[in-house]
């Protein structure tokens, strides 16, 4: 197996060769840690799941998209996954993601998860649920479900592989560069509040759909309208409530 492959820096690097080069820094931390994969159980499956996740880490899209359903607490995923209802693809996101996200907060960022108990049954709780939530949605097993089964089972030897991987990936981080963080970092704060403004609008025009009468609903609709134009001067809302196959609201 070699394991001296260079790494790749984001901007301008091909998606395979980002990933082949997070999933040496897990092979090699592995073998640093005499945990060879497929020794236990059959776990490379796993080196991929947990190498995919690895560099959406470091996709801003990715933590802005998912930041809508993180939460430090169990009770707001308990209440998200309530709101989700009968959608399962939502409840296997909202726990998938949770999951994920303090797998990699824990072995990544934290150096010492071993002092981090009750998060380390948050994930095993989470990856359990969101392994569950795979079988219903498929009626079946799936390969995803398999892996995560593995994480919840396996949390500690995966998260003893991320935090001996720790100082290559904080490392590949780096090379990104000041200057693309920089701008990485301006495009995350710029988009934020037009998609959070975005969502605003859709709620306001549903409500105005369904009662199409009520001037407070109506009001609150072409307000909301007004405030996305001043966070985002190409919006027209006209362009967007066709392309939903909406009637355009009333002018005032």
């Amino acid at each position: 197996m070699r394991l001296n492959t260079p790494y790749y820096p984001i901007p301008g690097s091909q998606p395979e060769g980002t990933f082949g080069a997070i999933l040496e820094m897990l092979l090699r931390a592995r073998l640093d840690l005499q945990m060879d994969s497929n020794i236990q159980l059959y776990d490379e499956d796993v080196n991929a799941y947990l190498g995919g996740v690895l560099v959406s880490y470091i996709d801003p899209k990715y933590l802005l998209a998912i930041s809508e359903v993180l939460s430090k607490y169990d009770v707001d995923v308990y209440q998200a996954v309530v709101r989700a209802g009968v959608d399962r693809v939502q409840t296997y996101r909202i726990y998938k993601i949770n999951a994920d996200d303090l797998l990699v907060s824990l072995g990544i960022f934290c150096r010492l998860w071993q002092e981090q108990k009750s998060e380390v049954i948050r994930i095993k709780r989470y990856y359990t649920c969101a392994s569950e939530c795979q079988k219903r949605i498929y009626g079946k097993s799936t390969a995803v479900a398999e892996i995560q089964a593995k994480l919840a089972e396996g949390t500690e030897r995966y998260l003893a592989i991320l935090s001996q991987a720790r100082k290559d990936y904080l490392r590949f981080m780096e090379q990104i560069g000041s200057e693309q963080l920089t701008d990485l970092a301006q495009r995350v704060e710029r988009e934020f509040p037009i998609r959070k403004k975005q969502d605003e609008l859709l709620d306001a025009y549903s409500a105005w759909v369904k009662q199409p009468e009520d001037l407070e609903a109506r009001q609150r609709l072409l307000r909301v309208a007004e405030e996305l134009k001043q966070v985002d001067p190409t919006f027209q809302l006209d362009t967007i409530l066709s392309q939903l196959n909406f009637p355009p609201p009333l002018t005032p």
